[in-house]
This record gives structure tokens, C-alpha cells and sequence, in this order.
């Protein structure tokens, strides 16, 4: 008798979509607030570097005079508090009088130093601007003329910008550190004159100044944590979008940011498909363009609930680049995903079997 004619296995039902690479938790683009008027001072992390949630990635400029702010407002309250304890004290003994006066002499000293260092940073700020602004009138010539770059030009600009705003950042300095302390020497002076004459409501204008010390204190700080640059969540830097001395740009931020331990793919899988899908399918995943050539392997995640145009472009030019999609996300299995972790955006193909609800 002849044999049967052999059939093959019916194929597996698929849907077949284009995808890209993504850390599970997307891109953050990290930028700060008033990004426009801001520029990065100090940048304290590097492309592919691993960072933990809350870690400072970057300063921006200005934060030298906030930090001396703060310090300012901290010693303001050391001293209130200790004008607390000369109110509880009784009538001032001759030794408290003499340590009064030495706490006049350390402040005046203090002062002094202060006004030393200050002007010296001052005049050094001054001379930096003073060497940028030739250096940026020379090239200014030269850019006329056509002997040097519009980039070039640019630079020397970019280094005269960030000397003037070292210069204001020094001179408010100076102002500032005079002012506390030539505000400290008056209150301690006045302290000596009424050491002899301690009264309730003399405790309770010293507690209140108290108060009103750390309340600025408190505000210094919330002002200078606004400098510092720190991440969300714990992830890699993917990549850096503004440098040292730059402004930072509000739409691109400073890093971009993605918790590249659990990759995943988002597949754009037409609408007439979705009906098919369900979360925990198996889904097989190869490179559009040779990025990697083994076959990746993942489970759908979740499936979008809103249908956009697609925003992967797809390589064959038939392709309605209207269409209609629905985004899918595939997370991807552990030895995948740790293979892919530095291939961000990469553009894949996803097939995935919908005979598994």
C-alpha cells in the first residue's frame, strides 16, 4: 500500500512587529529647575558609569556662594544660642564681660581674615576676566578678518561669560561675609553693654532670635540643595548631554539616565493585532540591522492602551509610516537582557506567539 503523504506542522501563530531597546524604566532625561539660567559647574559622572538613587552627578555654577551662605547662617545660630545663655545667666561677672570682649576681638580678627581672603579672590576673579575679555577682543579681530572660526570664537566667548559670572559670584562673596560679620561684631558689642542687666523678656527675644537663625539656616540649604544635580533611582548613565560650563538645555537635560539592569523591548504591533495579545506571550526578538545575531528571547509585560503612530522606521519603503500601533513591552530574559544592556534604542524585529494566553 502507499504511504500516507507526510504533513507538515501547522506554523506557529506569531505577530510579527518592529521594536526598539529600552531600559525598563525608559530614559530620564535629567535637567534641573530654571535648566535656561543654569550652568553646569562641576560634572562628577562619566558615560556608563553606574550610579545609586539620590547620588550627586553634578554641581551647578553659583553653588560656592550658597555654600558659604550656609555656613554663615550656621554660625549665625552658634552665636544667637549663645546670647541665649548670657540672658539665663543673672548679673554678668567680670570674667563674663572679659570673654565677651574676646568674642568681640575673635569676630573683629575674623573679619579682617575674611576681607583679606575675599579681595584676594576678588582681584583674582578680576584679572581672569581681564585676560578673557583680551583674549575674546583679539579673536573677535581675527574672526573679522576671517583668520579663526566661528567656533572658536564661541569658545573664548563661553570662557568670558563663565570669568564674569566667577568675578559677581567673588564680589557678592565679599558683601556678604562683611555684612554677617560686621552685623555679629554690632550684636556682640551690644551683648557686653547689657551683660549687667539680664531680664525674662531678655530670654525671650534671645530664644526667638534663636528660632529665627535656623529658619534661615533651613532656608540656605534648601537653596543650595537646588545646586546639587542627583539622580531619581538607581541606573547607567547613557549618555551626557551637557558639559562643564555649559548651559543647561531644558529639553535635553544634563545625563540621560536608564536602569539598564533589566532591559526590555517595545514592540509597535498594529492595532488590528492586538485582540491576539496577552500578557505573559513568549516573544522572539532579532537585530533590524546586525546589532547582534543570535535570537533573543522575552515575555510580554504589558500592552499599551492607547494607539499612536508608529515611531520605529521600518526599512522596507512600503511600510505605512502612518500606521497605527499600539505599544507592547517585552521584558527580556536575564542572559538576554544583560547581553543588550549597552544597545539602548537599538532597532529590532519582534515576533510573538499568540497561541499562549
Amino acid at each position: 500500500a502507499p504511504n500516507p503523504p507526510s504533513t507538515a506542522p501547522a506554523p506557529v501563530p506569531t505577530v510579527a512587529a518592529l521594536g526598539r531597546i529600552e531600559p525598563i524604566s525608559a530614559v530620564i532625561k535629567l535637567s534641573v529647575a530654571n535648566a535656561q539660567d543654569s550652568r553646569v559647574n562641576q560634572l562628577l559622572v562619566q558615560e556608563g558609569d553606574r550610579v545609586e538613587a539620590n547620588q550627586v552627578i553634578a554641581t551647578l555654577q553659583g553653588i560656592e556662594k550658597l555654600q558659604a551662605e550656609v555656613a554663615e547662617a550656621e554660625q549665625n545660630v552658634v552665636v544667637q544660642r549663645a546670647r541665649v545663655g548670657q540672658a539665663e545667666t543673672a548679673a554678668a561677672t567680670p570674667g563674663q564681660q572679659a570673654a565677651q570682649q574676646a568674642t568681640i576681638r575673635q569676630l573683629e580678627a575674623e573679619l579682617r581674615a575674611s576681607e583679606l581672603r575675599n579681595r584676594a579672590a576678588v582681584d583674582s576673579a578680576t584679572a581672569t576676566l581681564r585676560a578673557a575679555q583680551t583674549d575674546y577682543d583679539r579673536y573677535r579681530q581675527l574672526y573679522d578678518r576671517g583668520a579663526v572660526s566661528a567656533t572658536e570664537l564661541d569658545s573664548r566667548l563661553k570662557t568670558l561669560d563663565t570669568a564674569s559670572a566667577s568675578l559677581r559670584d567673588a564680589e557678592a562673596q565679599l558683601a556678604g561675609t562683611r555684612q554677617t560679620l560686621t552685623a555679629q561684631i554690632q550684636s556682640a558689642t551690644a551683648t557686653l553693654t547689657q551683660l549687667a542687666e539680664v531680664r525674662p523678656v531678655d530670654i525671650t527675644v534671645a530664644q526667638s532670635e534663636v528660632a529665627y537663625a535656623q529658619s534661615q539656616v533651613d532656608r540656605a540649604r534648601a537653596d543650595l540643595e537646588d545646586f546639587y544635580v542627583r539622580v531619581p533611582v538607581a541606573g547607567q548613565i547613557l549618555s551626557i548631554n551637557t558639559r562643564v560650563g555649559e548651559r543647561v538645555n531644558p529639553d535635553q537635560g544634563i545625563v540621560d539616565l536608564g536602569q539598564t539592569e533589566q532591559m526590555v523591548v517595545i514592540a509597535e504591533v498594529y492595532e488590528t493585532d492586538v485582540p491576539r495579545l496577552a500578557v505573559g506571550q513568549r516573544a522572539e526578538i532579532t537585530s533590524e540591522n546586525g546589532g547582534f545575531t543570535n535570537t533573543l528571547g522575552g515575555t510580554v509585560e504589558s500592552v499599551g492602551l492607547q494607539i499612536r503612530k508608529t515611531d520605529v522606521l521600518n526599512s522596507d519603503p512600503a511600510t505605512d509610516s502612518n500606521a497605527r500601533v499600539v505599544e507592547v513591552k517585552i521584558k527580556l530574559d536575564p542572559a538576554d537582557s544583560q547581553q543588550v544592556a549597552g544597545l539602548t534604542y537599538m532597532q529590532v524585529r519582534v515576533k510573538i506567539r499568540v497561541d499562549q494566553r
